[in-house]
């Protein structure tokens, strides 16, 4: 990319100037006004070093900043100096310099400067100097020279009429310009009709003026600036250019190529416009290897002119629109197909304008295979392996199901394994629709095995939209996932009203084993709850469990001891947030060792309190406890007694307690697929309604 100095944009030279001519000068012929601009600028190349020698650079002049065709361009060679520099006369490679009618109108002209081989720098607008070439205007009368307006001789010789003339007959051409005659229309371009200066209405048609200025070739009514009504030869390059230079943060398309046909629409009886369009696009803005694709844009109508889809790449591949399907009859002229001779051998290939290509089975689709060989469905579309093996490694899915259960598997007894998953996520499932039993994935196994396995930054995720169950796994352990850094063992969501993750055991083990820390960012409600761990005194053979205090408000608790001094004060020090997170303080005092008097002398304020006995040196131990008032606690405040909502009523968390059927429990009253699960000691294969 070469950079742009301007160091001086002058010498639009008017009467009385000096202008020093060089070898590629036009000839200025007898002109007072030279039709040239000097320019001088600099070049690098694309590591922003100085260019030097001959460097081939192409001038170009626009009438807006951005955008628009040049109004005139012309490429010289020049000569850059050590330091990239350069110097040229802008008009130069023309016999008549820069056309004089580029700056009469008085508006902005932009200068856009493009080395050879490089993108066209952003443009530099042209300041005032070169607008005086409208001062050779100023020699002529509605462009012709003054000599064009001067007295003929009279033709009956006249002494009068010769002396009027005065010594300026002598500068009458031989031959006089013709008169004009002739006719035409407001608005045409004229045309020459023969020799001797008649005009009349050439093809050219304009409407407007200035920007609004519009060109009709055959037709009276352009639509455009220029509208062209028949048949265009192009003999060169027709360039539709970039709509402007690309930033780092935006590439910037071609103008586009419309095309359009039109339909008859038989709902609402009017013709509808079919827009196509071609434009070619950016692509890999801002990289190492910028891009770009030619794509195709479609809109009926009035309607937004989107993408198909369908593009052709920088390197001639076609990318499909979605749903792109090819012809199957007197279509397809030539097929192809081959395959590992392990697998199966293929004769009639390829096959031209008709024939059948015949497949021959190396191996076998039966359940005997291994887990890589290549299998065919049944006459009930059912697949019958004993393995399903499948990779993906493009960031798609290697397995990938969908129906009443996406992906189905059993594992035997002696460690079989269900269903299995290891990539980024291991196992993915979605139910996107309620049910007593849809699932995201299922898993079954015998005693000893596992039900559902994922391992991956993501181990096991389910997804459960509208009532239906993200995971499900059955066996000795039913659902194991094992994730990698920054990741999850298992995921489950519920977007709707029912349970993002339900476990049950019904054989002895546990819901959910956690080895590890365990956060909960929300309210956790328990039936009941304590610690367990290895006795100390016996921590091979026995347990040590405690009860959870439990109270009816968040209540927190705080204690210690301290020693009164020689006056029986003590001030107990607490932390600065104590306040803050507490509010309705209870305090508790017990002397110990010898008989004395206890007070709290003054209450909790400024992150203390103070303590008061009747003697010196008593050791005190003391308990305050709060109950929490943080912007958590006051928003999830926990009732103490609610009536159950009206579809629980009659349920109960523990209904064999209460002398009920575990059909009254309230967790298969949300989760209706649990009983009939329970009363199933394996599940059966689904049969082939369900895929």
């Amino acid at each position: 990319m070469f950079r742009l100095r301007v160091c001086a944009v002058v010498c639009v030279l008017l009467t009385g100037c000096v202008l020093p001519v060089s070898a590629q000068q036009p000839a200025v012929n007898g002109s007072v006004v030279p039709s040239m601009v000097k320019f001088t600028g600099a070049v690098t190349d694309l590591s922003h070093k100085p260019l030097t020698g001959t460097v081939g650079v192409t001038f170009s002049l626009y009438k807006d900043a951005e955008g628009g065709a040049p109004l005139w361009m012309e490429t010289q060679s020049v000569q850059a100096d050590r330091a990239g520099h350069y110097s040229v006369m802008l008009g130069s490679t023309s016999t008549h310099g820069l056309p004089s009618d580029l700056f009469i109108s008085g508006e902005a002209r932009w200068l856009g400067v493009r080395t050879e081989g490089q993108a066209e720098q952003p443009r530099t607008l042209l300041l005032s100097v070169p607008y005086a070439l409208k001062a050779a205007d100023a020699q002529t009368l509605g462009g012709l020279p003054p000599s064009a307006y001067m007295l003929a001789a009279p033709l009956d010789g006249n002494a009068a009429s010769q002396a009027i003339a005065g010594t300026a007959t002598s500068a009458i051409p031989a031959t006089a310009p013709p008169p004009v005659t002739g006719v035409g229309a407001a608005d045409f371009v004229p045309l020459w009709l023969d020799s001797i200066g008649t005009l009349g209405n050439s093809a050219l048609f304009q409407t407007g003026s200035g920007t609004t200025a519009k060109v009709g070739i055959n037709t009276t009514t352009p639509a455009n600036t220029l509208d062209v009504k028949g048949g265009e030869t192009v003999r060169g390059n027709l360039s539709l250019p970039a709509t402007g230079n690309a930033t780092p943060t935006a590439g910037k398309p071609s103008q586009p190529a419309t095309l359009a046909a039109s339909a008859f629409n038989s709902s609402t009886h009017a013709a509808v416009t079919q827009n196509f369009r071609w434009q070619a696009e950016p692509s890999g803005n801002n990289t190492a290897n910028p891009s770009g694709t030619l794509n195709l844009l479609y809109g009926s109508g009035s309607n937004t002119i989107r993408e198909t889809g369908l593009k052709i790449g920088g390197g001639g591949k076609i990318t499909f629109a979605k749903g792109q399907t090819f012809p199957g009859t007197d279509a397809v002229r030539s097929v192809a197909l081959s395959a590992p001779a392990t697998d199966f051998t293929v004769s009639g290939s390829p096959v031209t304008t008709s024939g059948t290509l015949g497949l021959s089975w190396n191996i076998a689709p039966t359940a005997s295979n291994t887990a890589n060989a290549i299998v065919k469905r049944d006459g009930l579309g059912n697949i019958a392996v004993a393995t399903v093996f499948a990779t993906n490694f493009s960031g798609g899915a290697g397995l990938y199901g969908t129906g009443t259960w996406g992906v189905w598997g059993t594992g035997d007894a002696g460690g079989g394994v269900g269903v299995e998953g290891d990539g980024h996520i291991g196992v993915y499932g979605a139910a996107t629709r309620g049910g007593t039993a849809v699932y995201g994935v299922y898993g079954s196994s015998d005693a000893g095995g596992t039900g559902v396995y994922g391992e991956g930054r993501n181990g096991v995720q389910g997804l459960g939209l509208n009532g239906g169950t993200g995971v499900y796994g059955s066996g000795a352990l039913g659902v194991e996932g094992v994730a990698g850094t920054g990741g999850y063992g298992v995921y489950a969501l519920n977007t709707g009203t029912g349970d993002a993750l339900v476990a049950e055991n019904q054989s002895g083990g546990f819901a959910g084993y956690f080895l590890g820390d365990v956060f909960v960012n929300g309210t956790l409600s328990k039936s009941g709850g304590s610690f367990k761990i290895d006795h100390p005194l016996d921590p091979a053979n026995k347990y040590l469990s405690h009860s959870f205090v439990e109270s009816p408000d968040m209540m927190n608790i705080y204690n210690g001891n301290v020693i009164t001094d020689e006056q029986g004060n003590s001030v107990v020090s607490l932390p600065e947030w104590f306040e803050t997170l507490n509010r309705d303080f209870r305090y508790q005092l017990t002397v110990m060792g010898q008989f004395a008097q206890a007070i709290v002398a003054s209450k909790v304020a400024n992150h203390g309190f103070a303590i008061k006995t009747d003697k010196p040196n008593v050791e005190v131990s003391w308990q305050v406890t709060g109950i929490r008032h943080d912007a958590w606690a006051n928003a999830h405040r926990i009732p103490v007694e609610q009536l159950k909502p009206q579809q629980e009523r009659g349920f109960y968390l523990t209904p064999e307690l209460f002398g009920a059927s575990k059909q009254k429990s309230i967790a298969r009253a949300h989760h209706p697929e649990m009983e009939k699960l329970a009363e199933q000691k394996r599940m059966q294969p689904p049969s082939a309604a369900h895929h």
